[in-house]
């Protein structure tokens, strides 16, 4: 299993273009530690310093006025995320269908289930890596930069809620995105549908939620979704509503993607091993 991811990381990290993604994931990322690195060290009273993190949009404290600054974060590196995994579904899954090599590499002692859980691996460490370890380097450098170990112990819950949240968003993302690729193989369809999955049904959403003031409608969308369950764990919310709406989330996202992965373990089950 850590075989397969490690080799699938490699095919990315081959292609400069991957690389061009990773960059402007990670500039977002030197934008937050920059401007938190120079608002904390303004001769400015505490109060006033948080207001400024504030307005632009990174609240270190679980607040129920607004996000919590570290979900606001990793919810902003969602487009580059998306756009990472719609380019990199054909590359770690749909060439194995689509060449015919997968037989091959079942019939060297890789099981069925560690081909699944090896390609699952490799997309959730590209998750990882460009959103729960920089959201992670935000609380570090936050608590040496002000008050030191004072933060990081009122403040613990926020490390174990990115973790969790990242999680969802690495199981989530991941089963979704192997089994599309699994089905359709190709570049080109794989961006395609997974880009539609994940702006359309939010767009039309939006719009039905507009038309009927029906706050259910909103659930359509399947990044809102992920972020209510990551206020779950987070434990604030903006509107109580929003409590009520994100286990209506949950259930929908867990019901997805268990049938997501279902089909997975069907198409893979459906490949003959070349003895």
């Amino acid at each position: 299993m850590i075989s397969i991811a490690r080799v699938a990381l490699i095919q990315v990290l081959r292609r400069k273009t991957y690389w061009v993604l990773l960059g402007m994931g990670l500039a977002q990322f030197i934008m937050f530690w920059s401007v938190i690195y120079a608002v904390t060290q303004l001769q400015l009273p505490e109060p006033m310093k948080q207001n400024i993190l504030r307005e632009f949009g990174f609240s270190a404290q679980m607040d129920e006025q607004r996000d919590n600054g570290y979900m606001v974060f990793m919810e902003r590196q969602s487009v580059v995320v998306m756009i990472l995994l719609a380019f990199s579904g054909s590359l770690l899954v749909g060439s194995d269908f689509r060449q015919r090599t997968l037989p091959f590499y079942l019939s060297r002692r890789i099981g069925k289930r560690h081909y699944v859980a090896g390609k699952l691996l490799a997309v959730s460490s590209l998750i990882l890596f460009l959103t729960v370890l920089p959201a992670l380097a935000l609380f570090v450098e936050y608590g040496a930069f002000t008050s030191g170990w004072s933060y990081w112990k009122e403040n613990w819950r926020i490390p174990v809620a990115v973790l969790a949240y990242g999680g969802v968003l690495c199981l989530v993302n991941s089963v979704w995105l192997v089994s599309l690729s699994a089905y359709l193989q190709r570049a080109a369809p794989i961006a395609i549908t997974w880009s539609s999955l994940l702006i359309m049904p939010g767009r039309l959403g939006e719009y039905l939620w507009k038309a009927s003031d029906n706050e259910y409608w909103r659930l359509l969308d399947p990044w809102r979704d992920m972020r209510l369950i990551g206020q779950l764990f987070f434990g604030k919310f903006r509107k109580d509503f929003d409590r009520g709406l994100a286990w209506w989330a949950l259930a929908l996202i867990a019901t997805i993607t268990i049938v997501a992965f279902v089909a997975l373990v069907r198409r893979v089950r459906a490949v003959d091993v070349v003895e």
